[in-house]
């Protein structure tokens, strides 16, 4: 049973979020909580006893309208305290952010990958390229439990099948080090270049992060990643192909080739050819 309180944030552990709290969106909360007020309280549990002389509340949901609080100077807030364990508080933080579709892409696949492995510790490995639970059923859902919301539904939430399987690939497979390094670059907000990053090895994901640590361009990074091509000496590759279209021409082209550059056709032709073909050789 869920239970409405006014609660003083000095009571209140915050913890670290899955999402960290952008403090430009928590400013924007602030000056709506002092036009407004507060519409809707943060969601808490309350610490577990065995942990003394912790704060009495651990936060499950809210972390920008606590920094919202923060920044406006208020020291509390309203409050919904529900039980929950420490897994089943993650796994409501997940959902209730997923929901709010304010998730960038690069915060989605984390939140996707995070509420795998708490649904797995519950109910078992999936198995691997699989989207599937151990009954065969598709899995892991964020929705309730024999809801099916409708297509057009999960579409405008950004929670399709596709777009969780999507999300669930760049979840698993894009380095922790590259995750951070990608934040505030263009790929944080761009899901087909955090899939083609996903693709790549580790060894050149790490190159990336690196690369972007120095200078966050990522097209950039990826540049560095191209084997050089070599020099080509374009004078050569030219004659190379005049002296192909030569040997593949009839003798009315050649004579009519050899007119059109001024050369008389019966002179000195074998020798003429003769030369450009060595010349070719040796370039």
């Amino acid at each position: 049973m869920a239970e409405l309180i006014r609660l003083k944030l000095k009571d209140l552990f915050r913890g670290e979020r899955l999402r960290p709290v952008d403090m430009d969106v928590a400013a924007a909360i602030g000056a709506s909580f002092e036009e407004r007020g507060q519409i809707s309280p943060i969601t808490v549990r309350r610490t577990p006893a065995k942990n003394k002389g912790a704060t009495p509340f651990t936060l499950i949901v809210g972390g920008h309208r606590c920094a919202a609080a923060d920044i406006i100077g208020w020291e509390e807030l309203d409050a919904l305290v529900v039980q929950a364990d420490g897994a089943e508080a993650q796994m409501m933080e997940i959902a209730e952010n997923l929901y709010r579709n304010e998730l960038s892409a690069l915060d989605r696949a984390i939140f996707v990958l995070k509420y795998r492995e708490l649904w797995e510790d519950q109910h078992g490995k999936i198995e691997k390229n699989s989207d599937r639970d151990p009954k065969g059923h598709y899995a892991p859902s964020v929705f309730s439990n024999g809801r099916e919301l409708a297509k057009s539904v999960q579409e405008r939430l950004g929670f399709s099948p596709d777009k969780y399987k999507r999300a669930n690939r760049i979840g698993q497979n894009l380095h922790p080090i590259l995750r951070a390094a990608v934040r505030g670059t263009e790929a944080e907000t761009d899901q087909s270049k955090l899939l083609k990053l996903a693709k790549l090895p580790a060894d050149d994901q790490l190159r990336i992060a690196a690369a972007l640590k120095e200078k966050p361009d990522l097209k950039l990074a990826l540049s560095w990643l191209k084997p050089e091509k070599p020099a080509v000496d374009l004078q050569a590759a030219l004659l190379n192909k005049l002296i192909a279209a030569w040997d593949g021409a009839s003798e009315q082209t050649r004579h009519e080739f050899l007119v059109h550059i001024g050369v008389e056709p019966d002179t000195g032709l074998a020798d003429l050819m003769g030369e450009i073909k060595r010349e070719g050789k040796a370039a």
